[in-house]
């Protein structure tokens, strides 16, 4: 069938029933846009008049998609994402020899970027772009060419490949172990806790490593709480006080020395660690070297 122009919708109506339908809500769609409400308002009315049809339940405080307002959008939304890769790909052409990683904060500084520098090393001639999200299981797969993340499950993308599964104990500085060392374990644990706040979904924190332990939660003198993890372990590198540890993602610090194991008991978890290969980054080169490089170099 070909394209017939004069039955094509207006492009600005479609971008404002697509927002409003995603977020089931003109003011979040407007906000998105940097337009008005009213304008969004006009943008649908004017699209509603143009299909002939209702895309949108008014009556109630939240606005609902119609069964055919729905059935209308699960149609087009693909086609305006397809059109925006479309638009990206001709705007940003990708290099033959850049890869883009994606990795959370502390993948990123804690483990990968040693072994970026390894991998540069060895491939002197490929450009790397290091993108670092919160939660990088939740970025656009469209923005990467691999990711490596922590998940609970398998990850359902393109290509997966489990990179390690991880095992959580205690560290503390060898200062701060020394200096506590006439304590027992659970005195120790009741000195200071390094807690990481709001960790990403299914990260192990006091509450999890206790309980997956079976053993009884102490309640610590002291805490000191950060929104990094990161952060959290250069605070244990510097002796103020004792926090979990993955066991992959600290093995440069534990073999350096700069962390010590603190107790005995260690946590195995069924979550890990995986790079995920976006359909994208599958073509390229560069990233399959990567890719292999890195299983090899565990």
């Amino acid at each position: 069938m070909s394209l017939n122009t004069k039955i094509l919708p207006p492009l600005n109506a479609l971008i404002a029933f697509d927002a409003a339908a995603t977020s089931l809500s003109f003011t979040q769609a407007a906000a998105k846009l940097f337009v008005t409400q009213g304008a969004i308002s006009r943008q649908i009315r004017t699209l509603e008049e143009d299909l002939g049809i209702v895309l949108f339940d008014r009556q109630q405080r939240q606005v609902r998609l119609t069964p055919e307002g729905r059935s209308y959008h699960g149609q087009i939304a693909d086609a305006l994402h397809q059109i925006a890769l479309a638009t990206h790909a001709i705007k940003h052409p990708p290099l033959a020899n850049q890869m883009t990683i994606a990795a959370s904060h502390a993948v990123a500084s804690l483990w990968l970027m040693p072994r970026i520098t390894e991998y540069s090393r060895a491939y002197p001639n490929t450009d790397i772009r290091l993108l670092v999200a919160d939660n990088v299981l939740d970025v656009d797969a469209s923005d990467f060419d691999c990711s490596i993340g922590f998940s609970t499950d398998v990850p359902i993308a393109h290509k997966v490949d489990r990179l390690f599964s991880e095992k959580v104990f205690v560290v503390s500085s060898p200062d701060f172990l020394q200096q506590h060392s006439d304590l027992s374990a659970k005195e120790l644990l009741a000195t200071r806790q390094l807690v990481l706040d709001n960790p990403t979904s299914g990260w192990f924190n006091w509450p999890d490593w206790f309980r997956g332990l079976d053993i009884p939660p102490v309640v610590p003198q002291h805490k000191v709480t950060f929104s990094h993890y990161n952060m959290l372990i250069q605070a244990a590198q510097q002796g103020q006080g004792v926090a979990l540890a993955w066991d992959h993602l600290l093995s440069d610090y534990l073999a350096t020395g700069s962390l010590v194991k603190a107790l005995d008991e260690t946590l195995e978890t069924q979550a890990g660690f995986y790079l995920i290969t976006s359909l994208e980054g599958s073509r390229k080169q560069p990233l399959d070297e990567f890719r292999h490089w890195l299983i090899s170099n565990l």
